[in-house]
């Protein structure tokens, strides 16, 4: 038994509004290879060669990512290219794809309000802009009681399953009540971390004047990584996507460590 197509899109349309999708973005469907019946999904932070494989060793037929496949505008779909390749092989194995990508970041229960949780902060709040055309994806909130900055990070590398270390800015012994945070790249989001009166906000891709700044300012970073912040959206959006279609399909989390970065000495 599985369930039709417009029906899939419907319930993940459920989770991840579209009308929440950034004006920069490209969620929604990225490739629709017009199948009517969907028995098979994997659910995946992105598409990569390893994920495709994956997908066609299950026998899957759809595949839902957070990052989009197609971000950048198309001119052509050149095998020769790594997205054009992606493509070209999707098709042929008859698999469509779908990205819930800030729609996701952005909706209650998604990938930030999921990290909230995870972490255990309480009165989880939206950020508000003063300028009220610009839309701010993160959230704030705060811990039960005080903790130091390196007892933090460790509870941070537990609950996000971070074994490589994670890059942080600020003395180990302070304390830290109220925290910022936004998955993946949220670095344009610390100095409104620092007007919440935040003492640590924690996101990836920090660059290192960001990194200056927030040290200057007196807020705290933990940068966890791009991939160490949102690989979560595996396991809360099959959670979520279950909960609605029930035993309709089969839905399968990907077992893929994506991460495109090793540390060595």
């Amino acid at each position: 038994m599985g369930i039709s197509y417009k029906e899939l899109i419907s319930n993940v349309e459920k989770i991840a509004p579209k009308e929440l999708e950034e004006t920069w973005d490209n969620c929604g469907i990225q490739i629709n290879v017009a199948k009517e019946e969907i028995n098979k999904i994997l659910i995946a932070l992105e598409i990569t060669k390893e994920v495709i494989t994956e997908a066609k060793e299950l026998n899957a037929d759809f595949i839902i990512t957070h990052h989009p496949l197609i971000f950048n505008r198309l001119n052509m779909v050149d095998n020769n290219s790594v997205i054009g390749s992606y493509v070209i092989e999707l098709i042929k194995a008859g698999i469509s794809v779908y990205s819930a990508h800030t729609t996701f970041d952005s909706v209650v229960g998604g990938n930030n309000d999921y990290m909230a949780e995870l972490i255990g902060l309480q009165k989880v709040k939206f950020f508000e802009s003063k300028n009220p055309a610009e839309h701010i994806i993160g959230r704030f909130g705060e811990l039960k009681e005080n903790v130091t900055l390196q007892e933090l990070c460790r509870h941070i590398c537990n609950v996000l399953n971070i074994s490589d270390g994670i890059k942080v800015v600020g003395e180990p012994n302070k304390l830290i009540k109220r925290i910022g945070l936004c998955t993946g790249a949220g670095g344009d989001i610390i100095t409104h971390a620092i007007e919440y009166n935040c003492d640590l906000f924690i996101t990836g891709d920090v660059s290192y004047h960001e990194a200056q700044n927030a040290k200057e300012s007196g807020i705290c970073i933990i940068d966890a990584g791009h991939y160490g912040t949102e690989k979560i959206f595996v396991e809360n959006f099959a959670k979520k996507l279950k909960n609605l279609i029930g035993t309709n399909i089969q839905i399968f989390l990907s077992k893929k460590d994506l991460n495109p970065f090793r540390f060595m000495l």
